[in-house]
């Protein structure tokens, strides 16, 4: 079986072999995809996936690369980069229709022109639409599941699917979509409102953003937030701000992030979040259970 061959020159943009992840992470760091492919549209992801599943070979999904972290091993078989070509929204009366590839930010700056409200909690929010779905990304008490009407996906055989809201269940950063497919477009049902007012609105969470977020490479908050209290609370509360190994650091900003302070590795990355874990487990009795995905092989 030569990939490169049988699948790469149905691809425009073809096949990158043995790609650093650390390109295309927001904590810029992991090892290589086997295989990196970018579709060009749907007909060339359906191509991807049929021959995947022709071949029995592994499957990832990227979106942007946030709320991830990918091992310094990389990842094996094929990675596919849902990018600008599914970036697009639509509206329709109160509907907005949305590619999985629009960044959460351009998507609620979107539905603002257009004089939709529901999406301002969206701003700000790292990543892509169809990542945010299967996590049920939210802020500011707002959450994307909240707005599904339809969702659009490639199974793994290769079939197009439709999902209704019906047919969904979303929960804390968690759906019932993970493992369903490829997500490639969304329709939110949103409501009618003041252009500028829900402009106002966004400039406030916006400003509220940066000035509770750090500006070193990261991926989101890094864990779940318990019932008790945020998980950010608990570990500056547990003393954990600050904490480093190697180039990886709790941060003091915001403890629920983790940054990269400019040469972590995975390791690093991955062995604080195991240190904060167990620092809060020994002082509070209390497990925090990571938020960011954590995917590849260890070097």
């Amino acid at each position: 079986m030569n990939i490169e061959r049988e699948l790469g020159f149905k691809l425009q943009h073809g096949i990158k072999k043995d790609e650093p992840l650390s390109g295309h992470t927001s904590w810029m760091v992991g090892g290589p995809a086997d295989y990196f492919l970018y579709p060009a549209g749907l007909e060339e992801l359906l191509e991807i996936v049929r021959y995947s599943d022709k071949h029995g070979l592994p499957l990832y999904i990227l979106g942007n690369g946030t709320n991830l972290l990918v091992l310094d091993g990389g990842i094996r078989g094929l990675v596919i980069k849902i990018g600008s070509p599914f970036n697009y929204t639509e509206r329709e009366n109160r509907f907005l229709v949305a590619g999985a590839g629009i960044p959460m930010s351009a998507l609620a700056n979107s539905a603002a022109e257009t004089g939709l409200s529901g999406l301002e909690f969206a701003i700000g929010i790292p990543g892509l639409l169809g990542g945010a779905l299967i996590m049920n990304a939210g802020a500011f008490g707002g959450y994307i599941g909240e707005r599904v009407y339809t969702v659009k996906l490639v199974d793994f055989t290769g079939r197009v699917v439709t999902m209704t809201r019906e047919e969904l269940n979303f929960g804390y950063r968690e759906s019932s979509l993970i493992g369903k497919g490829i997500i490639f477009e969304a329709c939110l049902e949103l409501e009618k409102g003041d252009p500028e007012r829900i402009t106002r609105v966004m400039e406030k969470y916006s400003s509220d953003r940066q000035d509770r977020h750090p500006n070193l490479p990261s991926a989101g908050s890094v864990f779940r937030n318990p019932p008790e209290k945020p998980a950010g609370k608990i570990i500056e509360e547990a003393g954990a701000k600050g904490m480093r190994i190697g180039g990886a650091e709790v941060s003091r900003k915001h403890a629920n992030f983790i940054v990269n302070t400019g040469d972590a590795t995975a390791a690093d990355i991955l062995n604080l979040i195991r240190a904060v874990r167990q620092l809060v487990k020994d002082k509070y009795e209390l497990d925090l259970h990571p938020e960011v995905r954590i995917v590849g092989e260890e070097r």
